[in-house]
């Protein structure tokens, strides 16, 4: 009998441990490949645009439907912070939207009325001959 019950024991303690040892176990990854959305593309944080046009509208989201938050006038330097994954048509132009800072203000606006440059000097040197015109 005492045979009897020190099997059981290690029957019931091998029952109760061998959960705990196979859960370390390395296990397959079943998620595969897991497909993201698009996401804007960041523009280097340096890239700044100088709108050539008399103004420019700074909307909520890139799309001509979007709010507009302000309007931007000719020789503005705005922050590029990132821009669309593809380019759109607005009014017969093609071109990327850009999200952009102008003055503690964000939004976005169409590349298409603005010229980028790799350096803030670089737009505040042509920003200053766009006012002069």
């Amino acid at each position: 009998m005492k045979k009897l019950i020190n099997f059981l024991i290690i029957i019931i303690t091998f029952a109760l441990i061998m959960p705990l040892l196979t859960g370390c176990e390395e296990k397959e990854d079943t998620l595969g490949d897991i497909e993201l959305p698009p996401t804007p593309l960041v523009v280097a944080s340096e890239s700044c645009g100088v709108i050539e046009t008399a103004y420019l509208r700074l909307r909520e989201r890139p799309d001509v439907e979007s709010r507009i938050v302000t309007t931007l006038w000719r020789g503005y330097v705005l922050e590029i912070m990132s821009r669309s994954p593809s380019r759109d048509v607005v009014e017969y132009e093609e071109d990327f939207w850009y999200q952009v800072n102008y003055d503690g203000l964000q939004g976005w606006v169409f590349g298409s009325n603005m010229t980028i440059y790799t350096s803030k000097e670089e737009a505040q040197r042509k920003a200053r001959a766009v006012r002069s015109d």
